[in-house]
C-alpha cells in the first residue's frame, strides 16, 4: 500500500467521479451538448444558474478572511456572475424577474448553512462550478454551431477561451498549495458531492417546466 497522501484535487476527483458523470448525463446538458436544446429552456437555466452563483459568490466574498485559501482560491476573475449577467442580458432576459425554482432555492439555503458554520467548506462548491468550465467550451461550441453565434451569450460556459487549459491548471495548483486540516477536506468534499447533486437537480427541474 502506497504512503503518498492524496491531494486535495485527487481525492475531489476520485470522490466525486460518479456525480460528475450523473450531472453530465441530465437531458438539458445532453440537449445543450448536442446544440438541440430549446434557447428558452437555455435561458432558464442560465436563470438558475444566476441564482446559485449569486448565493455562492456573495457567501465566498463575504467569508474571504475565514481561511487563507479563501482568498487564494476565490479570486474574482473565477466568480461567474458578471458572465451570467452579460448572457442573460444577450438573451432577453431580466434577472430581477428570474425567481429561484426550488432546486436553486434548497441549494443557496444550504451555502447560507455552510457559510455561517464552515465557510471554507464552500471551496468545494466553487471546485465543482470552476471544474464546469472545462466541460463548457465544448457546449458553447455546440450551441454557436447551432445558433450560429459569433461568441455573445456563451460567456458563463466559456469564460477562458484558449487559456482554459492553463486556467484550470492554476485552479488546480491553488487547491493542492492550501492547507487544510483533515476535517477541512471531508468538509470540502461533502460541499462538493452536495453541489454536484444540486446541479442535476437545476437541470432537473429546468427540463421539467
Amino acid at each position: 500500500m502506497s504512503d503518498v497522501q492524496s491531494s486535495i484535487m485527487q481525492r475531489l476527483k476520485g470522490e466525486t467521479r460518479d456525480l460528475h458523470s450523473h450531472a453530465e448525463t441530465r437531458n438539458l446538458q445532453r440537449e445543450i451538448a448536442s446544440g438541440s436544446v430549446d434557447r428558452d429552456a437555455f435561458s432558464a437555466y442560465l436563470g438558475q444558474l444566476y441564482h446559485v452563483h449569486r448565493a455562492l459568490e456573495s457567501a465566498l466574498e463575504e467569508h474571504r478572511d475565514a481561511h487563507p485559501a479563501m482568498a487564494v482560491v476565490a479570486t474574482s476573475d473565477r466568480m461567474r456572475v458578471p458572465d451570467l449577467d452579460r448572457d442573460l442580458a444577450f438573451h432577453h432576459m431580466d434577472r430581477d424577474e428570474i425567481d429561484a425554482g426550488g432546486a436553486a432555492n434548497r441549494f443557496a439555503a444550504q451555502i447560507e448553512e455552510t457559510k455561517n458554520s464552515n465557510p471554507v467548506a464552500l471551496l468545494g462548491a466553487l471546485y465543482v462550478l470552476e471544474g464546469s468550465t472545462n466541460g463548457g467550451r465544448f457546449l458553447a461550441r455546440a450551441l454557436r454551431q447551432s445558433w450560429d453565434l459569433d461568441g455573445d451569450g456563451l460567456a458563463y460556459f466559456d469564460p477562458y477561451g484558449d487559456e482554459q487549459p492553463q486556467r484550470w491548471a492554476a485552479f488546480k495548483r491553488d487547491m493542492d498549495g492550501s492547507s487544510f486540516t483533515a476535517d477541512q477536506e471531508e468538509a470540502i468534499i461533502e460541499m462538493a458531492i452536495a453541489t454536484f447533486r444540486a446541479i442535476a437537480e437545476v437541470s432537473d427541474e429546468v427540463s421539467r417546466s
